[in-house]
């Protein structure tokens, strides 16, 4: 009898040059890739029987994976944060990192990952959470052969305190949901060469398949929105637009100084945009994005 690999038996691990960490993911994990299959006629002028076109595959797109992982005390997601948020040292592009999906009967691979969407979720008397999307190069399947570890001790750190501001506004008290998105938009570099040509030959197979191998970061764009009910004392930036405005927003722990552990983002110059939304109770979304041209995000956005 066949043992099926069943998704909630997956262990996440990724490793960026310093050893493995396990990640504790949610159910949502995700992670494929595909090959580009070009087609070309066969038909010719003495062969006009062959209907049929035939196809040829020499090629793989970038794979895709995405995970959302819990925010915990513990210094477990701070590797995921520093690759989602910081420039590798001394340049202006992303850190690349191995990812491992270990299953009881086989282990997944993904190489030169990189992350190019992260979605800060913060909700009251919730786990704080990070969502990941990414791409890498090439996804392969192994054996079991996989040393898995527990990874110690794992603290959910729960979201007990929460301000926002947007302009001069202190939006806290009427605050149902704030979310925070970083896209790293990403370029792969053409790899159809003369010599990776070459090499395929006539043997098409998985062996000489084209896997992309470098990328260049184009832009990145900071942006996020918050619900907010409407009430008699809260209601002034309704169906109304602000430009060069100052965001702050902190989610934590609830305490101060260097006990602190949290989320925490401050942009001096940003515009939102204010929309009425009409429920049995009346809020308001504020949509904001960062007009600021900095390099240097993690003055920006901080977990500590």
């Amino acid at each position: 009898m066949a043992n099926y690999n069943f998704k909630n038996e997956a262990e996440v691990y990724i490793d960026a040059g310093a050893g493995k960490i396990r990640l504790d993911v949610t159910k949502d994990l995700s992670f494929s890739q595909t090959f580009t299959d070009s087609t070309y006629e066969q038909k010719t002028l003495h062969a006009q029987y062959k209907l049929h076109d035939a196809s040829n595959i020499t090629k793989a797109n970038p794979a895709n994976f995405s995970f959302t992982i819990p925010a915990i005390t513990e210094t477990a997601l701070d590797t995921v944060f520093d690759l989602l948020v910081n420039f590798k040292t001394g340049t202006y592009t992303l850190n690349t990192f191995t990812m491992y999906i270990r299953l009881p009967n086989d282990v997944y691979r993904l190489e030169n990952c990189v992350i190019t969407n992260g979605t800060f979720i913060i909700e009251k008397l919730e786990n704080l959470k990070l969502a990941i999307s990414g791409e890498a190069s090439k996804l392969t399947r192994g054996n079991s052969s996989f040393d898995s570890f527990s990874g110690g001790t794992r603290t959910p750190h729960y979201m007990k305190d929460l301000d926002v501001y947007l302009s001069t506004t202190h939006l806290t008290s009427g605050v149902f949901s704030v979310s925070v998105e970083l896209q790293n938009n990403i370029e792969w570099t053409p790899y159809e060469t003369v010599n990776k040509a070459l090499n395929i030959g006539n043997t098409h197979n998985v062996n000489t398949t084209m896997y992309p191998s470098n990328f260049t970061l184009k832009k990145r764009i900071v942006s996020g929105s918050v619900g907010a009910y409407v009430s008699d004392t809260f209601n002034s930036d309704v169906q109304t637009w602000k430009q060069s405005v100052p965001v702050l927003i902190t989610a934590g722990n609830g305490l101060s100084g260097s006990s602190f552990r949290g989320f925490k983002f401050n942009f001096g110059t940003c515009s939102f945009t204010n929309r009425n939304n009409v429920g049995e109770v009346f809020t308001q979304s504020y949509d904001w994005i960062s007009n600021e041209n900095t390099t240097n995000l993690g003055s920006k956005i901080t977990y500590n």
